[in-house]
C-alpha cells in the first residue's frame, strides 16, 4: 500500500477518525480499544507491504518483549547480559536473513524455492530491528525505569505503521509516553505542523524527487556508458538530491501523520548540505540512526578503547561506519561506501586542532562555504559508489568524469533538460536560504485555520497525482 494510492488515503481518514474518537471517550475500555485499532491498522497497513512477513515480525516482537521481561525478573547481572546477547543475535540474524537474503540470492534462485521470498523476504525489518533491539538494550541498561509489562503497548511501538518503513528511530521511553496520552497531545498547533510536513514530503518526494529521479538521474546511472562526461557528473549531484528528496520526504509525510495522531516523533534531517564536514553531515542526517549507531555501538567501543585516545576514537568511528555499509548492503559497493565515510570522520577526529586554528585566522564568509562545497563534493563522490551497480560500475563513472568534463556540451545539455536544470539550480538556492525561515514557516502553519489547511493539503495532492502520470518510484530506504 504506496503512501499516494487512494487506498492509503481511505485507510487513513478510517484510522485517524477511529483513533481520535476513542481516544477522546475518557473510558478504560475505549482506552484499550483504541491501542487494538493502531496495532490492527500497523498490522493491515504492514501485511499489505511484506505479506507473510507480518508473521516473522509479530514472533520477534513478542521474543524481544518476553526478554526484557526476563532481564527485569533477573538480578544476576550475568544472566541479564546473556539475554541482551540473545536479543542482539536474533535481531542481527532477522536483518540478515530477512533483509539481505536477495544479495545472496537471486531473484530467480529464490524462485525455485517456491514459498522461500514469500517468508523471508521481510520489507522494513532493518528499522523494526532496531527498535526492538535497543527496547532490550535501554531495559538492560536501566534506561527505562522497567520494562514494559503491557504487550499491546510494546507491540504498538515495534509495529507503529508511520515509522515502520524508514524510522525515525524513536526510543521507546518517549514513544511510551504517547501511546499512553495521545489524544491529549492533538492541538491546533500540531494539526498546522503536520500539513505543513505533509505538504513538504509530498513535494519532495512525489513532485521534485520523483521527477529528477525518473527523467534523469535513474536513466543515466542504468546506462552510464551512453552518456557524456558531463550528463554522468550532473546526475551525480542529482543523485545526492534525489536521495535526499525521497528520504527525508518519507520522514516529513510519516511525523506529520504522527503527529496528527497525537504523537511527537523526532526529525531525521536537519538541513544535511549545510554541513561544513562530514562529522557534522551525519548530526544532520539521518539523525536517529546516527543517535542510534552512537548510543550502541560507538559510545560502548569508544569507552572501552579510551586509553587508545584518539586511535581509539577512531577504531571506534571506522567499526560503526562498516556496520552501516554493510547494513546498506552485502555488495562491496556499500562496504566502499562505508569505509569512504569512516576514512572521513578519522581525519575529522585528527584534524579537529588544525581546523580550529584555521577557522581563527581565515574569515568565516570564506571558511564556511569553502566547508560546505568541500563536503557536499565528498557526499556526490562517495554516492556515486552508493548508487552504482557495483564498484567497477562506480569506478566507470568517476573515471569517465575525471577524464575530463565537456562543458561546451553544457548549453545542449540545457535545451534537452530544463526542468532538471530548473529543479537542481533551485533546490541549490533553498538549501541555502530555506533553513533560516524554515522555523517561521512551521509557525505560520501552526496559526492558519483547519479548512485552509485542508485546502492547501487537497491541491498538493492533486498536483502530486499530476506528476504521478509520468511514473513514481517506491521509497529508496524499503530496500534497507
Amino acid at each position: 500500500m504506496e503512501f499516494n494510492s487512494s487506498s492509503f488515503i481511505a485507510f487513513w481518514i478510517i484510522l485517524s477518525l477511529g483513533y481520535i474518537t476513542l481516544g477522546n471517550i475518557r473510558s478504560n475500555t475505549f482506552q484499550i480499544l483504541k491501542k487494538w485499532l493502531l496495532l490492527s491498522a500497523s498490522v493491515f497497513f504492514i501485511s499489505s507491504i511484506t505479506g507473510y512477513g507480518i508473521i516473522i515480525l509479530l514472533f520477534g516482537g513478542l521474543f524481544d518483549f518476553y526478554l526484557g521481561l526476563k532481564i527485569g525478573n533477573f538480578s544476576n547481572e550475568s544472566k541479564k547480559k546473556w539475554v541482551m546477547r540473545i536479543s542482539i543475535l536474533w535481531n542481527v540474524c532477522l536483518i540478515l536473513f530477512c533483509n539481505h537474503i536477495t544479495d545472496w540470492f537471486t531473484l530467480n534462485d529464490l524462485n525455485t524455492a517456491h514459498h522461500l521470498p514469500i517468508i523471508f523476504r521481510v520489507i522494513g525489518v532493518s528499522f523494526f530491528a532496531f527498535r526492538s533491539m535497543s527496547y532490550v538494550m535501554d531495559v538492560y541498561y536501566e534506561n527505562l525505569d522497567e520494562p514494559e509489562r503491557n504487550v499491546l503497548n510494546y507491540l504498538n511501538y515495534v509495529l507503529f505503521f508511520p515509522l515502520y518503513l524508514s524510522g525515525p528511530i524513536q526510543e521507546y521511553e518517549t514513544y511510551q509516553s504517547s501511546i499512553n496520552s495521545a489524544t491529549s497531545n492533538i492541538k491546533t498547533e500540531n494539526i498546522g505542523r503536520a500539513a505543513f510536513l505533509i505538504s513538504l514530503g509530498i513535494i519532495k518526494k512525489y513532485i521534485l524527487g520523483n521527477y529528477l529521479a525518473l527523467n534523469f538521474v535513474n536513466r543515466v546511472f542504468e546506462s552510464s556508458e551512453f552518456f557524456s562526461s558531463l550528463e554522468l557528473f550532473i546526475a551525480s549531484i542529482g543523485q545526492t538530491f534525489t536521495l535526499y528528496l525521497d528520504f527525508s520526504g518519507y520522514t516529513d509525510i510519516v511525523v506529520g501523520l504522527a503527529l496528527i495522531l497525537g504523537f511527537e516523533i523526532s526529525e531525521n534531517f536537519n538541513f544535511p548540505f549545510l554541513a561544513q564536514n562530514v562529522t557534522e553531515y551525519w548530526k544532520r542526517w539521518h539523525i536517529t540512526l546516527s543517535q542510534w549507531f552512537n548510543k550502541y555501538v560507538y559510545f560502548p567501543l569508544s569507552y572501552y578503547l579510551r586509553s587508545w585516545k584518539k586511535w581509539g576514537t577512531s577504531i571506534s568511528v571506522f567499526i560503526v561506519f562498516l556496520i552501516s555499509g554493510f547494513w546498506h548492503g552485502t555488495h562491496p559497493n556499500f562496504w566502499l561506501w562505508g569505509i569512504m565515510h569512516a576514512l572521513c570522520m578519522v581525519w575529522d577526529v585528527f584534524t579537529s586542532n588544525i581546523r580550529s586554528t584555521w577557522k581563527k585566522h581565515i574569515p568565516a564568509w570564506i571558511y564556511k562555504p569553502i566547508s560546505i562545497f568541500l563536503t557536499f563534493g565528498f557526499l556526490t563522490y562517495s554516492g556515486i559508489f552508493f548508487k552504482a551497480k557495483d564498484i567497477q560500475h562506480g569506478q566507470s563513472i568517476v573515471k569517465k568524469i575525471l577524464d575530463g568534463i565537456e562543458w561546451e556540451l553544457f548549453l545542449d545539455w540545457l535545451d534537452l533538460y530544463p526542468w532538471i536544470a530548473t529543479i537542481l539550480l533551485g533546490l541549490i538556492i533553498i538549501q541555502f536560504t530555506f533553513s533560516s525561515f524554515y522555523n517561521s514557516i512551521l509557525k505560520f502553519y501552526e496559526k492558519t485555520p483547519v479548512m485552509l489547511l485542508a485546502l492547501q493539503l487537497l491541491i498538493v495532492i492533486f498536483i502530486a497525482y499530476q506528476f504521478d502520470k509520468i511514473g513514481s518510484l517506491p521509497f529508496y530506504y524499503l530496500q534497507f
